[in-house]
């Protein structure tokens, strides 16, 4: 793990090894040998790609304090993530801003960056959305990528300010059990969580682990999926933009449902 020291004293971090697996330290990450360019398809080193989002961060107002690494199928899939600060959030003292890097050489998925939201006293990783970074690695990638990435980074600090209003609104609507378990249900029919798993939902709505999210809202049902997730990074993705499909309807927020640009084939291929 690579951490700013110089701020990280006065700068509360998150447990980023809660919210993903397999960790490894960056050299692991320069030592992955690139497969060979073909005349379709140019892959991106896995940390050339982290070194340019490090200098497009390095270029606005945001500043990496906390960063997690993870390989898995012997080095051929990347996920990162970077937590940041100078985003000037409105629930900046209770929530933590994530930003995730993934990338690929096996063609499994496209690289993309995604912004993400933990709380603080749990760490459990929410994604708000997702931009991939070109529809395939073209010849082209390593000069377009600079551009690309900067571009991706100024989407996502546009979306902080919606998913502060969804914060808001999920505090501001009360639940009863009743409806809790309803929503529930409904989250997971549209997949925001798997049948084996709606039990843990259950558990942690009636008895959470913080304290934080003792409250009878929205939010604390949201924390009750989160929990659950913890530890399977890529699946949350794509659960993430289910469950805010649920409680976005029922808040009737004015934000539109976060939409994550990650094909369920692809998280599938992932873990198969």
């Amino acid at each position: 793990m690579n951490i700013n020291t110089t701020h990280a004293a006065n700068q509360k971090l998150l447990r980023l090894n809660v919210c993903a697996s397999n960790e490894c330290d960056f050299s692991e990450v320069q030592a992955v040998c690139t497969p060979q360019a073909s005349d379709r398809w140019s892959p991106v080193a896995h940390a050339a790609l982290v070194n340019q989002f490090r200098e497009s961060i390095g270029n606005t107002q945001l500043e990496i304090v906390n960063e997690h690494h993870a390989l898995h199928r012997y080095g051929q899939r990347y996920f990162g993530l970077f937590q940041v600060k100078g985003v000037g959030r409105k629930h900046g003292d209770e929530v933590g801003t994530v930003m995730c890097l993934r990338n690929s050489h096996d063609k499994a998925f496209r690289a993309g960056i995604s912004a993400g939201d933990a709380p603080f006293v749990c760490s459990n990783l929410i994604f708000s959305n997702e931009i991939v970074l070109g529809r395939r690695h073209t010849t082209n990638i390593m000069r377009d990528l600079p551009q690309i990435i900067a571009r991706a980074i100024g989407q996502l600090m546009e979306s902080w300010n919606t998913t502060d209003n969804r914060i808001d609104s999920y505090k501001s609507h009360e639940i009863d059990d009743r409806t809790a378990h309803d929503l529930i249900l409904r989250g997971f029919q549209s997949g925001a969580c798997g049948k084996t798993q709606i039990a843990d939902v259950l558990k942690q709505w009636t008895s959470p682990e913080h304290e934080d999210f003792e409250a009878r809202d929205l939010w604390s049902l949201q924390n009750a999926f989160t929990n659950v997730w913890r530890g399977n990074t890529l699946n949350t993705a794509n659960r993430s933009s289910q469950l805010y499909s649920v409680l976005d309807t029922f808040a009737a927020c004015a934000a539109k449902p976060a939409s994550v640009v990650t094909d369920l084939d692809e998280l599938n291929a992932y873990f198969s």
